[in-house]
C-alpha cells in the first residue's frame, strides 16, 4: 500500500511539472510573436515620430528616477531629533567624550539631552588649566591643553580671590585678609553655586575635600605649613576643628580615597584618617576649644624603593643639587606616589629631569614602581592632582604625566609669594625658554633626554575639571590630532 502511494505521488509530481513547463513554453512563444510584430510595426513609423516617442519616454523615466531619488534622500536624512531619549543615552554610554561632544551638535534636542547637568550616564568631565595671577580680574583665563584651546571665563565671584585648588568642577577660592587670615569658599563656576567656609589662620598650605560639597558627610581637611597639625570642617559646622596629636615635619601632600584621607609623611610613609570618624566626632561636639579629641588614625610605615636609595647615594656622591617633589594621586582606585626630580639653576629656572611613579602595596607595605599607566593620564599639580582615561576622553597621550610649574617648596601658597613676581626680569634673567606646563611620557624614561624649564618666580596653574554637560553646551567639536 505504501509503495502504491509513493508511485501515485511520483506520477502526480511528474504531471504537474510537465504542465508547468508547457505553460512556460507557450508564454515564451507568445512573447516572441509580440516582439516580432512590434519590430515590424516600428519599421513602418517615420523616424522623426519615433525619435519624439523615445525622447518622451526617456523624459518620463528620468522624472520617475528623480522622484525615487528624492524619496530615498528623505529616508536617509531622517529626523534624528525624534530619536528616543533612552536610545541616545545608550549610544552616548558607548562613545568617548570627544565623540559625545560631536554628536551633541547634531540637533538642538540632542544638545539639550547631553547638556543636562547631572544625568546618570554622564562622565566626570574634561581636564583644563586655570591660569594663576589673575585674582584682581573678573575673568579668568582657561587653557585646554588636550585640544590646544584658550578661552576667557567670566568669574565675577572670584574677583580679589586666589585659587587654592579644585575638586572636579568646584574651585577652592581664598581671599587673603591682611596676610594673616584667610576667607575660604567653594565655588562652582559652571552652575554658580557657592559655599562659604569659616575663616582660618594663614598657617596652612593645602586644603583637601572628601568629595563634592553637596554630598552627605562632606569634610574638608587643612595641612599645616610648619608642623603636622591638621584642621577639619564638616557641613554645618561654625568653625574649624584642630587635630594636633601627630608630631613631626609637615605633611607634603594628601588625598582622599575610598572613605579615608591619606597623608604623605617623611617622604614615603603614609598616615590614614577615617573620614566617618571625623564627621562623627565633630557632630557629637567632642571638642575642647575647637580641638578634636579623638579620630581614627592609622600609621603605615612603608618600605622605601631600593632604586630610590641608589639614586640618593649617587646624588650625594656627585654633589648634585637635585631635589624631589612628591605627590599623592588616586588613579583607578590605587594610591600612587609620583616623584618629580628637579634642579634649580642660577638663572632662576626650575629644571625638571624626570618623573617616577610608585603604587602603594598595602599588603606588603611597600612602594612598587609603575612602569606603565595603561590608558591613564596623570594631571599633576601642587593644589590638586587627578587622572583621566585617554580611551574614555578620546584625546590625549596615554601613559603620560601632564604637569605644571610647581614651586620648589610644597608648603608655599600663591598669596605668600606675590613679592617674587617679576623677580627674574628684575635680575636680568632670560625667560624665553621657560614654560608653565609640560608633558612627560612614562614609557620614554630611557629614551630621549627630558628637561623641562620652568620659571621659579611664576606661580603654578591649577588643574580643574570642566563638566561634560558644560562642554556640550559651550565648546565646539574637538579635532583629533
Amino acid at each position: 500500500m505504501n509503495l502504491l502511494n509513493q508511485r501515485m505521488r511520483s506520477l502526480l509530481l511528474a504531471a504537474t511539472i510537465t504542465k508547468i513547463s508547457a505553460k512556460r513554453m507557450k508564454r515564451r512563444c507568445k512573447k516572441r510573436k509580440l516582439s516580432k510584430k512590434c519590430r515590424e510595426d516600428l519599421s513602418s513609423i517615420p523616424s522623426l515620430l519615433l525619435e519624439t516617442i523615445r525622447r518622451r519616454y526617456s523624459a518620463k523615466c528620468s522624472k520617475k528616477i528623480r522622484k525615487r531619488k528624492r524619496e530615498l534622500e528623505k529616508e536617509c536624512y531622517a529626523d534624528w531629533s525624534s530619536l528616543p531619549r533612552g536610545i541616545l543615552e545608550m549610544i552616548a554610554e558607548k562613545l568617548t567624550f570627544i565623540d559625545c561632544l560631536s554628536i551633541s551638535k547634531v540637533c538642538m534636542s540632542w544638545n539639550v539631552i547631553l547638556g543636562e547637568e547631572l544625568p546618570s550616564w554622564q562622565r566626570h568631565g574634561f581636564p583644563c588649566l586655570l591660569v594663576s595671577g589673575q585674582q584682581n580680574k573678573e575673568t579668568r583665563t582657561c587653557i585646554s591643553i588636550l585640544e590646544n584651546r584658550v578661552w576667557e571665563f567670566e568669574l565675577a565671584e572670584a574677583r580679589g580671590k586666589y585659587c587654592w585648588g579644585s575638586f572636579r568642577g568646584w574651585l577652592i577660592m581664598v581671599k587673603n585678609l591682611d596676610y594673616f587670615y584667610l576667607e575660604v569658599s567653594l565655588l562652582n563656576p559652571f552652575s554658580g553655586s557657592q559655599f562659604s567656609l569659616p575663616s582660618v589662620w594663614n598657617f596652612y598650605h593645602k586644603i583637601v575635600p572628601s568629595g563634592l560639597p553637596i554630598e552627605n558627610n562632606f569634610v574638608c581637611m587643612l595641612l599645616h605649613s610648619q608642623c603636622r597639625e591638621l584642621a577639619f570642617w564638616v557641613t554645618g559646622a561654625n568653625s574649624w576643628r584642630k587635630y594636633n596629636k601627630l608630631t613631626g615635619e609637615p605633611f607634603e601632600d594628601a588625598v582622599f580615597c575610598n572613605g579615608s584621607f591619606y597623608l604623605l609623611a617623611d617622604g614615603f610613609n603614609v598616615w590614614q584618617i577615617d573620614v566617618q570618624s571625623i564627621y562623627t566626632n565633630i557632630n557629637k561636639g567632642n571638642d575642647d576649644f575647637g580641638t578634636l579629641s579623638e579620630i581614627e588614625t592609622r600609621f603605615h610605615e612603608v618600605k622605601r624603593p631600593e632604586m630610590f636609595e641608589l639614586q640618593e647615594r649617587r646624588i650625594l656622591q656627585n654633589r648634585q643639587t637635585n631635589q624631589i617633589l612628591r605627590y599623592l594621586v588616586v588613579s583607578c582606585g590605587e594610591l600612587l606616589l609620583v616623584c618629580r626630580y628637579f634642579s634649580p639653576n642660577q638663572q632662576a629656572v626650575l629644571e625638571t629631569q624626570k618623573f617616577e611613579v610608585f603604587a602603594l602595596d598595602f599588603c606588603q607595605l611597600s612602594w612598587k614602581k609603575v612602569e606603565d599607566l595603561g590608558d591613564q593620564m596623570i594631571f599633576l599639580g601642587k593644589c590638586c592632582s587627578t587622572s583621566f582615561s585617554a580611551k574614555e576622553l578620546g584625546v590625549g597621550i596615554r601613559n603620560s604625566i601632564y604637569f605644571c610649574n610647581d614651586p620648589t617648596i610644597p608648603w608655599w601658597n600663591e598669596w605668600d609669594s606675590d613679592h617674587l613676581k617679576g623677580i627674574s626680569s628684575r635680575l636680568g634673567f632670560s625667560m624665553t625658554n621657560v614654560n608653565n606646563w609640560g608633558i612627560f611620557s612614562l614609557g620614554n624614561e630611557e629614551g630621549e633626554p627630558f628637561c623641562f624649564h620652568g620659571d621659579i618666580a611664576s606661580w603654578a596653574y591649577t588643574w580643574f575639571t570642566v563638566p561634560s554637560w558644560w562642554c556640550y553646551r559651550n565648546i565646539p567639536p574637538i579635532r583629533r590630532n
